[in-house]
Parts: C-alpha cells; sequence; structure tokens
C-alpha cells in the first residue's frame, strides 16, 4: 500500500470512525501558508487529538484535545496526560465520533496514543500494532519505547478478543 514515508497519505482509517494521522507541512505554525479554518469550513473529524506543538488547530466546530510531546523515551508525568489523552480519544470515538488521532508525521506518538485507544477497546496488543502498521504505514510504531510501553500496558496482557469497531 505504501512504498516508503514520501508516500504517506496525511491520515488513514484504522477502523471505522478511528483515523491516525500526521499533518501538513502546510498547517503548522512556522510555516503556515494556508489561511485559518472560518465557521463555514467542512468538516472532515468531529474529534482530534494533536500531538505536535506546532500543528495549527484543526478549527471550529471540531473537539480538539492538545498534547504535545516528544518521539522519545517517556516519563512518569507525560505517561500520566498521554493516558488520559487516551481516554478522552477513547471515549469520543465509542460515543460515534469520527476521531482523529495526529501528530507530526503521523507515525510514533500518533501510533501510541491509538495503540492505547485500541487497547481500551479491548484488542490484543499484537494485533493492535500489525493493525496500525498494515492501515498505516509499516514504519508506524517504529520507536522501541512506545511499543514496549503498548507491550506492558496494564491490561494489555488480560484480553485476547478482537476490536468492537
Amino acid at each position: 500500500m505504501i512504498a516508503n514515508e514520501g508516500d504517506l497519505e496525511l491520515y488513514s482509517q484504522i477502523l471505522p470512525g478511528l483515523y491516525m494521522g500526521g499533518t501538513d507541512e502546510d498547517d503548522v505554525v512556522v510555516r503556515a501558508r494556508k489561511r485559518l479554518p472560518t465557521v463555514s469550513d467542512p468538516r472532515p473529524f468531529d474529534a482530534v487529538v494533536s500531538l505536535d506543538a506546532y500543528t495549527l488547530p484543526v478549527g471550529w466546530h471540531v473537539k480538539e484535545l492538545r498534547y504535545a510531546f516528544v518521539d522519545g523515551p517517556l516519563n512518569e508525568e507525560q505517561i500520566e496526560h498521554i493516558e488520559l489523552v487516551a481516554d478522552w480519544a477513547f471515549v469520543e470515538w465509542k460515543a460515534g465520533s469520527k476521531t482523529l488521532i495526529r501528530c507530526q508525521a503521523g507515525l510514533n506518538r500518533s501510533g501510541l496514543v491509538t495503540g492505547l485507544v485500541l487497547l481500551r477497546d479491548g484488542m490484543k496488543v499484537e494485533l493492535v500494532i500489525d493493525l496500525i502498521r498494515e492501515q498505516r504505514s509499516e514504519y508506524a510504531l517504529s520507536n522501541y519505547h512506545f511499543v514496549e510501553y503498548l507491550k506492558k500496558w496494564k491490561g494489555a496482557q488480560e484480553v485476547s478478543h478482537k476490536p468492537s469497531g
């Protein structure tokens, strides 16, 4: 599906209503070439999680939760916040909101939070990782620290069924 990172779509559907993606180069604070969103713009998502500090807001009438963190090892405070972000995204998605989880490239930070959402849905961790890489990119979740966190997540070993989404 995707030959290399350069061919990566802006976002990918992981399961119905749950999307994972990145940020267009023109949609960051330091390069903003596009106009700011207006009230009448189309709304492709109901809820968006933004995990990159330089990403512009998504626009009007879209619920957005922002928590920027680096694509590297995480400390306990960051993990606590990331778990809260995943809780919010899970609740929005399960309530029927078309939900996007995005970071800068759409591979690691968004992969971690998307993975946590899927684990909350009762999916087995190996299936979570495989699904994200199949639907998004073989390069997704290349951050070893994030993969290890998913594998050690508090409920990851207790579930074994397929997703409900």
